[in-house]
């Protein structure tokens, strides 16, 4: 940010440049390192819980499952990464040393893997409702389209993708030790972008401009919108599932299924752009009112920072929330989820009742034995002479 130097402030603005320019931590952003901790509890558990429900074979046969279950293995790893930051922000707040000790080569992985998981969510999604469109507009193409293996395909094309487009932080990430002259500078180094104008010009363009305003901000949104009122429109044609009065009864099942479906993730990709596309869209906005216009106004600027903390921890909230959502929404995963738990308790009683039949099949196995060659001893004797039990 801009010292201001020489300009002369009234005594609100004067307080609002020492709340900017001061080392002391606003309140947001207390809220966002705290938040994001409990964000993270809540998210990991709920994305655990949806791995277990959507890998279970009767939901893992379909196509949108398989975004799903990128979605929530990208979520993990992306508020993974952000709990990982809170630690390391709080930590040197506190203590004023870092948490976690970086090497040249760590500092670089961890930025490189950190936006992956960013930029693969977001594009899931974007994937995600596009391939919602062609189940609901055009169904019979849906048949060849929708399928587990191109869902796979299109998965590993975003991971592909997003893995070139991320490749510039092994340039322009490292270790920034400049400020550790008076303590041990495996302590104080702080993994950032390399003090270097040609860097630092690269990862602005590349990542306030390339990443942040267009790929995660202008198509994403124009996509979803889009996307979203085309399906929209279709799911609230009263006219719409009459087209399949004529076909069987399984058939029309099947299509009132893909239809709640579609409700379902209509749902989670609109609160994704709730959620997320103001945090994306502030990041830029404060970057050009701040560093492109210089614009001096300790006051707008105090109040961006704020917002900016608040719409943070909003996105973080986001990739800990889908879900809840979709057991919120999704009627059927509701009830894999209930199959889940039943078929876990009945398999622990099944367990126990089968030591128990082991253990009374094993001594009556042993009796039959015994009772069958027990009769060979006196085969070749008299009846008169054989013992009776009451002998025995």
């Amino acid at each position: 940010m801009p010292p201001c130097n020489g300009v002369n402030f009234s005594e609100s603005q004067e307080d609002y440049y020492d709340r900017v320019f001061s080392q002391k931590k606003t309140w947001a952003w207390q809220v966002n390192q705290i938040g994001t901790l409990v964000v993270f509890v809540i998210g990991f558990c709920g994305n655990i819980l949806c791995l277990l429900v959507l890998c279970r074979r009767r939901l893992r046969r379909n196509s949108y499952t398989q975004y799903l279950i990128a979605l929530a293995v990208v979520d993990t790893g992306a508020i993974l990464a952000e709990v990982i930051a809170a630690l390391n922000e709080l930590h040197q707040n506190e203590y004023k040393e870092s948490l976690i000790v970086h090497t040249n080569i760590s500092c670089k992985l961890y930025y490189y893997v950190r936006y992956i998981f960013y930029s693969m969510s977001s594009w899931i999604i974007v994937a995600l409702a596009i391939e919602r469109l062609v189940a609901i507009r055009f169904p019979l193409w849906s048949k060849n389209i929708c399928t587990v293996v191109n869902a796979r395909r299109i998965i590993l094309m975003i991971l592909i993708f997003t893995m070139i487009i991320q490749s510039y932080h092994f340039v322009t990430k490292g270790l920034d030790c400049s400020s550790s002259s008076t303590s041990p500078p495996s302590k104080n180094c702080r993994c950032k972008t390399l003090n270097n104008s040609t860097y630092q010009a690269i990862d602005v363009f590349v990542t306030v401009y390339v990443w942040r305003l267009a790929l995660m901000t202008l198509f994403p949104l124009t996509i979803i919108i889009t996307v979203n009122i085309l399906i929209m429109s279709k799911l609230f044609n009263e006219g719409s599932l009459l087209d399949h009065t004529n076909t069987s009864c399984n058939a029309q099942r099947k299509m009132k299924l893909v239809y709640k479906i579609s409700r379902m993730l209509v749902i989670v990709t609109t609160v994704y752009l709730i959620l997320h596309v103001p945090g994306s869209s502030l990041d830029v906005i404060k970057y050009i009112y701040i560093s492109v216009l210089k614009i001096c106004n300790p006051k707008w600027q105090y109040y961006l920072i704020i917002n900016n903390e608040i719409f943070d921890l909003l996105t973080n909230f986001n990739y800990g929330i889908n879900f809840y959502l979709y057991i919120i929404s999704g009627k059927h995963i509701r009830n894999e989820l209930v199959r889940a738990f039943k078929h876990s308790s009945l398999r622990s009683k099944s367990s126990g009742r089968n030591g128990k039949n082991h253990r009374s099949s094993y001594y009556m196995s042993s009796y039959v034995h015994g009772s069958r060659y027990q009769p060979a001893r006196y085969s070749n004797t008299p009846l008169s002479r054989r013992p009776t039990a009451s002998s025995m």
